[in-house]
């Protein structure tokens, strides 16, 4: 923590307070929205009993992650509208959007009856509320990310571009630490009969105040240019498939071990330790906890050192640590080692997790021009979550019920590394799409 506090300090110390606001507002909403997305993975368990009864465990707690992977299918196309408004229209109209279209159905989860009440229709209508989250979780993270980027002077791109996955951490650890609380307060039978729907009602007070705080917001001075000088494309997406799709694979080369081991530490890990491996979910939930922690410390540190030292440098050594730590960490996991080795390694792959992904954001934030960036960013985040992610905990249940047990969740994270080594390995530095300043006040976004 005081190395978070220094950090803080010496790069938000200096900025104007216009800024600053804009910056909060945008990084809340974040938080919120992956506060409540992943509710739903962390009371996995309970809503696979409760939505989708069924005689074999496995088969239904597949059928829950699935549903979960449904949400994140749905996000590319959140992706293409949002970064459409936000490309054409402003970034600020987009913030707000997402941020009002995630809240609603997540109210909705929380009321929504069980199979027992109301039979099909349960899981068919949490499908549906899975999708619109999807959507609004598409448009958020992408919006946010770029206009994190955009906002900020060009030599603090790297530490508050990188602020959007630190968001995603603070929305875990505040997702665990609820439920957390939750699993301490209350027996089992009450958490299946009405309490794992609290959490769920709670982010709605949340998100009433972000929505207000982001309709101030500001834009970046790059974007009100493009808008100004009429450089602002008619078909972003178009563009960015027609003339940059090799960047974009490249991009990908990566994506596939930021994602991949997303899902499985984080994810899918608390499942994984219930029922593959023995734990009970109050101690599962301690080590998830721990490990999102990590996860969020690390995205800040080393966003602030992507302004210092090359962004390829800094996620090539996060792989390589991954590729290192992955088989460890889950031998650890498996084989009743003693409860500090097992702390040790998932603070371990925490960091190096936040290392990895945390510094992409502002290496993917570059590599597109203002006029595309927020669809390419979104594209880039969403298509291979959808791709890489959504997959990864149904592939891991898949690997650890046939193919050699939890071992072989760390051969796919291995296989993972390799590919984005051999991206890394031939990766040459670009030009950076650059400047931004300060947008002001009487430039706000209609």
């Amino acid at each position: 923590m005081i190395i978070w506090n220094l950090i803080t300090i010496k790069v938000i110390g200096t900025m104007k307070p216009g800024i600053i606001k804009s910056i909060i507002s945008s990084s809340i909403g974040n938080v919120l929205e992956w506060y409540e997305y992943t509710l739903y993975a962390y009371f996995a368990t309970v809503i696979s009993s409760l939505f989708f009864p069924a005689d074999n465990q496995y088969i239904s707690m597949m059928l829950t992650f699935s549903t979960f992977a449904v949400g994140l299918a749905a996000r590319p196309i959140g992706g293409i509208i949002f970064g459409h408004i936000g490309d054409k229209v402003s970034r600020k109209s987009m913030l707000v959007f997402s941020m009002l279209l995630m809240t609603i159905p997540t109210f909705c989860i929380g009321i929504l009856p069980t199979y027992e009440q109301i039979g099909f229709f349960a899981p068919a209508t949490l499908i549906l509320l899975r999708i619109i989250q999807g959507i609004a979780l598409g448009g958020e993270f992408g919006a946010s990310c770029t206009y994190l980027y955009e906002f900020v002077p060009n030599n603090k791109k790297g530490f508050f571009g990188t602020l959007a996955l630190t968001g995603v951490g603070c929305g875990l650890v505040l997702s665990s630490c609820t439920i957390f609380i939750i699993e301490a307060c209350v027996s089992k039978e009450t958490i299946y009969a009405y309490a794992w729907r609290i959490p769920f009602f709670i982010s709605v007070f949340g998100a009433v105040v972000a929505f207000f705080m982001r309709k101030t917001l500001y834009e970046s001075e790059e974007f009100c240019q493009a808008k100004t000088g009429q450089t602002l494309i008619k078909n972003p997406f178009v563009e960015l498939i027609k003339k940059y799709k090799l960047k974009i694979l490249r991009l990908f080369g990566i994506f596939i071990t930021t994602q991949v081991s997303f899902f499985v530490v984080f994810i899918f890990g608390k499942s994984l330790m219930i029922k593959f491996l023995g734990y009970d979910s109050y101690n599962a939930g301690k080590i998830n906890l721990i490990s999102v922690v990590s996860y969020t410390i690390s995205t800040v540190i080393f966003g602030y050192l992507s302004d210092k030292i090359e962004k390829r440098k800094i996620i090539l050594a996060g792989v390589i640590g991954i590729l290192i730590s992955a088989y460890p960490f889950i031998l650890s996991l498996q084989s009743n080692a003693s409860y500090k080795i097992i702390v040790l390694f998932s603070i371990l792959m925490g960091m190096l997790i936040g290392m990895t992904e945390g510094t992409l954001n502002p290496l993917t934030a570059e590599t597109f021009p203002v006029q595309i960036r927020a669809t390419g960013i979104a594209f880039c985040w969403n298509f291979s979550s959808v791709v890489f992610g959504s997959l990864a905990p149904i592939i891991s249940m898949y690997l650890t019920e046939n193919c050699g047990g939890v071992n072989s969740v760390a051969f796919y994270l291995i296989c993972t590394c390799i590919i984005s080594l051999i991206t890394l390995v031939r990766w040459k530095n670009r030009k950076q799409h650059a400047p931004t300043t300060f947008c002001g006040a009487n430039n706000l976004a209609n």
